[in-house]
């Protein structure tokens, strides 16, 4: 046995061929020997597809379904797998914050845009109106999802604070209902008697 593990890493181990890594990529996807096996044999059988474009050139013939499974346990596949995924997901929480930092960057660029271009529109002398300057400025914070009002935007539910009503509190709620009512009904027949 080797006095010395090599350090986990997601590309290639030390030691490990082409095909050997290959066949841990294709794992990978498939997420288990036996799906690694069948997907391989596909592979063989059809060199068409999405796997076969992919993997088909790098995997060679299949070894034994022993062979993998040593290949799994020398090259630790299932823990590479795991941490595989999760730096593919970092990859994805980065790639989608660039995604929302760019799109925020052109919607300034756009509000900051139409902003000059009403500007240059007042400076001509041609009339411009407070509505068209909000109505832009709403459309910038619904694209970043922020409030338009000036009530903050609460996300979601605090169950903690969640509790029931006392009995003081149901009577209230009761009576308040019923004077919304009468207000309501009272006001209904003044616009209806004119």
């Amino acid at each position: 046995m080797r006095s010395q593990v090599a350090e986990l890493t997601t590309s290639k181990m030390p030691g490990e061929t082409e095909s050997q890594y290959t066949a841990f990529l294709l794992f990978c996807e498939v997420g288990s020997v036996s799906k690694l096996i069948q997907a391989w044999q596909q592979i063989c059988r059809n060199p068409v597809g999405e796997l076969s474009v992919i993997f088909g050139s790098k995997l060679g013939n299949l070894p034994s379904e022993r062979t993998i499974e040593r290949w799994s346990v020398k090259y630790q596949w299932v823990e590479r797998a795991d941490r595989k995924l999760a730096e593919d997901l970092e990859g994805l929480k980065k790639k989608t914050t660039q995604i929302r930092q760019k799109r925020a960057y052109l919607i300034t660029e756009a509000f900051w845009s139409k902003l000059q271009s009403l500007r240059k529109q007042m400076q001509a002398g041609e009339s411009t109106t407070v509505q068209e300057v909000r109505i832009l400025w709403e459309m910038m914070r619904i694209e970043w999802g922020e409030s338009i009002s000036k009530q903050e935007v609460i996300q979601g539910i605090n169950e903690n604070e969640q509790i029931p009503l006392s009995p003081e509190e149901i009577e209230l709620s009761k009576k308040i209902s019923e004077l919304e009512i009468e207000f309501n009904r009272k006001r209904y027949e003044k616009d209806n008697a004119a």
